[in-house]
Parts: C-alpha cells; sequence; structure tokens
C-alpha cells in the first residue's frame, strides 16, 4: 500500500509560481495599455478643446 502523500512537489509549485508570474506579467502589459490610452484620451480631448476655441474665437 501506499503512503498518503503530504505536501506539494517541487514541480508543483514551479508550475503553479510560472503560472501566477506569467498571469502577472499579462495584467502589467494591460496597466501599461490602459495608461497609455488613457494618456492619448486626454491629449485628444486636449486639442478638440484647442480647436474649439480657436473656431470660437474666430466667429464675429
Amino acid at each position: 500500500m501506499r503512503a498518503i502523500q503530504r505536501g506539494m512537489t517541487l514541480l508543483e509549485v514551479l508550475l503553479a509560481v510560472g503560472v501566477v508570474a506569467v498571469g502577472m506579467f499579462a495584467a502589467a502589459g494591460l496597466q501599461l495599455r490602459a495608461l497609455q490610452a488613457a494618456e492619448d484620451a486626454r491629449r485628444d480631448g486636449q486639442a478638440l478643446m484647442a480647436a474649439h476655441s480657436e473656431r470660437e474665437r474666430g466667429r464675429p
């Protein structure tokens, strides 16, 4: 009869750490993309407001 296994093997732990690391890198990449998109949207909004102000200034 086999003894009851306790704990996890080193291979299982390394695999779990690898899966968590890949997930964290993916989340960091998504966060970076979100920050870039927010910056682009802010810049576009500022350009739109500047264009609107110039257009309003030109009206009689």
